[in-house]
């Protein structure tokens, strides 16, 4: 079993890796073609500035089968969770269709991630607290990653945004919105392949709004009177920061590859804007 996964891991970075010099090799001909067909501004070499980004699409095959399969999430705590953040690991079971609690005991990341592994997980998530305040939420995607760690907070739960009947279990429709640097897009790829493909006729909504690099997460339904709307927040409710990425899973920690690191005390991080174009 060992053997197989390091294995698969290796031909798995492989791959990444000739997808990653095959990427940069074509937006290099492209820009040159840019630069050649008359497209040169500020300078002689004014075309071919910038870094090499991410593209649009997918620059792996992490989510080649997303869309096939309905995700299997699977959500747990710390050791020794507080009710609150127990409670709160419950709502967000039902935020995602289908997701199942596990109750973590004392097991290590490396047992839980091969236990789900073996279980056909897709999705592990992990929520972190501080004195009984939920803050910290890490989303690993199996078999190979990768790992997005957030500062959560701001949780409020069902009970606490009041006048609720039953909580929907339909598959939402998915909004995201203001995520659209190439930072901002994987963010939202990693988001909602938690979410299996909702039906046309689905009436709940999760919204994943950006603000100023805070990403506000909201659980609607909405209800058609006549030529009227109306909206109807189920809860919970919570913000999401992202500040670290890496290409692995969660419990090879320090020895996966850094993909994106928040650095918040350089001079120009007051000014910089990761998750939006603007």
């Amino acid at each position: 079993m060992l053997r197989r996964q390091a294995r698969e891991r290796r031909e798995y970075l492989q791959r990444r890796a000739q997808e990653d010099r095959l990427r940069r090799q074509q937006d290099k001909k492209e820009r040159l073609q840019q630069a050649l067909d008359g497209g040169l501004t500020g300078g002689p070499w004014g075309g071919l500035q910038g870094g090499f980004g991410h593209s649009s699409g997918s620059h792996d095959d992490e989510y080649r089968w997303a869309g096939l399969e309905p995700p299997k999430v699977m959500v747990t705590t710390s050791r020794e969770p507080s009710s609150r953040l127990r409670v709160f690991a419950k709502e967000v079971c039902l935020l995602i269709p289908g997701a199942r609690r596990m109750n973590r005991g004392r097991a290590e990341l490396g047992a839980l991630v091969g236990a789900c592994r073996a279980a056909g997980v897709t999705d592990l998530l992990v929520l972190h607290e501080t004195r009984g305040r939920p803050d910290g939420l890490s989303l690993c995607h199996l078999p190979h990653g990768p790992t997005a760690h957030f500062t959560l907070s701001g949780a409020v739960l069902r009970q606490e945004v009041g006048g609720l009947g039953g909580a929907p279990l339909a598959a939402p429709h998915l909004l995201l919105l203001r995520l659209d640097s190439p930072l901002g897009r994987r963010v939202g790829t990693i988001l909602k392949h938690l979410f299996p493909v909702p039906r046309p006729d689905s009436r709940r909504v999760v919204t994943f709004t950006n603000e100023d690099d805070v990403i506000l997460v909201r659980n609607h339904v909405y209800r058609r009177r006549g030529r009227t709307v109306e909206l109807e927040e189920v809860g919970p409710r919570f913000q999401l920061r992202p500040y670290l990425i890496r290409l692995g899973t969660l419990e090879q920690g320090d020895a996966a590859d850094v993909e994106w690191r928040w650095h918040p005390y350089t001079a120009t991080a007051p000014k910089r804007r990761l998750l939006s174009a603007q």
